[in-house]
């Protein structure tokens, strides 16, 4: 019994000690939770009308910080919206102040500029009360909230920095057309909007048609995207990029959302709009020209790349060039003040090379820019269809042709032509597949070309017995026609080839079903290690047309090169003896690319 009572006794006291620490946690997290940040309401004069808003400030606020604006849905209140987007739960550790407008009534002024002038005079009064900086402001905003950003875009470019409309576009207007310069927006809307219908409203060309106008070369789509890894939804982020007069235009479309803020969005949205500033300076990656990819297919330990040259140019609209910092991933190649900009990745390594330019001007503000060089060594096999992914874009590392039109890969989307098609039906070949068309009845006129420097690829084979596995269809071509595969070295002379006419027609529709592909196969040889070139070839009849939906490169057998050495890629030799490998003797200077015998070595010219 006495145990028991001791046992009673020790369990009461400890009991109360754990309830009181829980209390005293609990106390201590909504103590630190009202020191995080301070809300309050704020009225100021607009047009005459009294305007409020509820603004969220960190407890301690840097000089000079960021202001975010958010405006809310139709027949909703600032109340809802940040309850639900829960933006200032991050403005402690971001240090920035979001304020959240209250609309006139239950709606916004989206065809007039009523609203505009509120955003305007709202940025005046957070410059005054916490001396925000003016040229880090962001607007974001829900379903009508987003309505109003699309409105007044075009209007508030040099008071906004970056926009981040969610859930809402101005379907009534274009707004693109009027912008005076690149714009950086952000869209993040759910695939089941039923308000903004994504299919019946047009929400990507919408969303597109910005990059359009901006003319953004450069195309990235990232599937199964969350914006922090323990989100409990993932979608389709895509990005537009690579304009010459600067910007950026993202559309994240997700997976799992309705009509309503998505709170976990906060990251991406915060995250999109920090990077950007009025008056930034702009720098461009010039070479590499975009991706770039090196596909060396040779022994262990040989490893045939060239050196990388990077080179940009920059300009500061309110001042001028101080600095340019190269990076390979970060590690820091070079800082240089003065032209030329440019640096060299020396005896790079197999893997992908995140080229980073970072620019600083005289006011100390920065700009940076990146491009990715693969480098892929091998000794077995290389999937030459991997990127085969993005339904409508002409696919990274190929470049294609339709007897008049010729596309590079990696750019924006098209919705005819050659082009990547996304095959839907369960009863499939292969998922994606390359379309090659012809409009001509030139011979070699249509084709899809992988390893040429049109494409920003290089495969560089090393001597020896290879082959090519692939699978290709007829699209829309009853009749059946054939397809010519070559196998070319830089210089367009062919070392092997073979034409086969395929089985299996698709139609004209990537709804169909079709099976039973034969697979095919070239074997050849490389007589000499260099640079050579995949060719696909159309026949020479108008509309036949093709689709290729598997490609692989096997490494069979390697034999000896003699190659002793690799020459930079601008091929520029010295004076002394230069031959050809039939032992003519070639004029030195800049070479083109190909294998030399150079002051006695064997030399692949890249």
């Amino acid at each position: 019994m006495k145990s028991k009572v001791s046992f009673l006794r020790f369990y009461g006291i400890t009991h109360l000690r754990v309830q009181g620490l829980v209390m005293l946690v609990g106390l201590l997290l909504v103590t630190l939770d009202s020191w995080a940040y301070k809300k309050q309401e704020i009225n100021i004069t607009v047009n005459g009308k009294e305007r409020n808003m509820v603004v969220f400030a960190p407890s301690s606020l840097p000089a000079k910080s960021p202001l975010m604006i958010v405006t809310h849905g139709m027949n909703q209140n600032p109340e809802y919206q940040y309850g639900s987007d829960k933006m200032y739960e991050m403005i402690d550790t971001a240090k920035f102040v979001v304020t959240y407008l209250r609309s006139d009534g239950n709606t916004w002024d989206i065809g007039g500029t009523n609203d505009q002038n509120f955003v305007i005079k709202t940025i005046d009064e957070m410059v005054t009360r916490f001396d925000i900086d003016r040229e880090r402001v962001y607007w974001s905003g829900f379903s009508m909230g987003s309505m109003l950003i699309h409105h007044c875009i075009a209007n508030m470019q040099d008071k906004i920095a970056a926009f981040a409309p969610t859930s809402g576009i101005q379907f009534s207007e274009s707004p693109w057309n009027n912008c005076r310069k690149a714009v950086n927006l952000l869209e993040c809307i759910a695939y089941g909007d039923d308000v903004f219908g994504y299919e019946q409203y047009g929400i990507h060309a919408y969303i597109e048609n910005y990059a359009k106008h901006d003319k953004h070369p450069n195309y990235s789509k990232t599937t199964g995207y969350k914006p922090i890894s323990s989100s409990w939804y993932d979608g389709d982020l895509e990005k537009w990029t690579g304009g010459t007069n600067g910007g950026e235009v993202w559309l994240y479309s997700y997976n799992n959302g309705g009509h309503w803020p998505m709170d976990l969005n906060r990251h991406l949205i915060w995250n999109f709009c920090k990077r950007f500033y009025l008056n930034m300076p702009l720098v461009r990656i010039t070479q590499p020209a975009g991706e770039t990819t090196h596909v060396c297919m040779a022994p262990a330990g040989v490893d045939l790349f060239p050196d990388i040259t990077v080179k940009a140019t920059a300009k500061a609209p309110n001042g001028k060039v101080a600095k340019m910092d190269f990076y390979d991933g970060k590690t820091l190649l070079e800082s240089k003040t003065m032209s030329p900009w440019s640096a060299t990745v020396a005896t790079p390594k197999s893997g992908k090379h995140t080229l980073r330019v970072e620019v600083t001007d005289n006011k100390d503000k920065t700009a940076q820019t990146s491009c990715l060089v693969n480098y892929v060594s091998t000794r077995t096999s290389y999937n030459l269809c991997q990127n085969f992914k993005v339904e409508g874009a002409v696919p990274q590392d190929w470049y294609v042709c339709n007897g008049s039109t010729k596309r590079i890969g990696g750019g924006t989307p098209y919705t005819d032509g050659c082009r990547v098609l996304h095959f839907t039906s369960s009863s499939r070949a292969f998922e994606y597949g390359l379309l090659v068309q012809n409009n001509t009845t030139r011979a070699k006129a249509a084709w899809a070309k992988f390893g040429t420097s049109n494409a920003r690829s290089t495969l560089t084979l090393y001597a020896g017995r290879y082959t090519v596995k692939y699978k290709v269809c007829n699209w829309n071509c009853p009749d059946f026609s054939p397809v010519t595969i070559s196998v070319q070295d830089v210089n367009g002379e062919e070392i092997a080839t073979s034409t086969y006419t395929p089985t299996v027609n698709i139609g004209g529709d990537a709804g169909n079903k079709f099976k039973s592909v034969v697979q095919q196969a070239l074997d050849f040889e490389v007589p000499v290690t260099g640079e050579y070139v995949i060719v696909f070839y159309a026949d020479a009849a108008k509309n036949a047309d093709f689709v290729l939906g598997q490609a692989n490169i096997l490494a069979r057998e390697f034999v000896p090169s003699g190659i002793e050495s690799i020459a930079g890629s601008n091929g520029t030799t010295g004076s002394n003896g230069v031959y050809d490998l039939n032992g003519r003797r070639v004029k030195s200077g800049k070479l083109p690319r190909g294998l030399y015998v150079i002051n006695g070595k064997k030399t692949l010219v890249r």
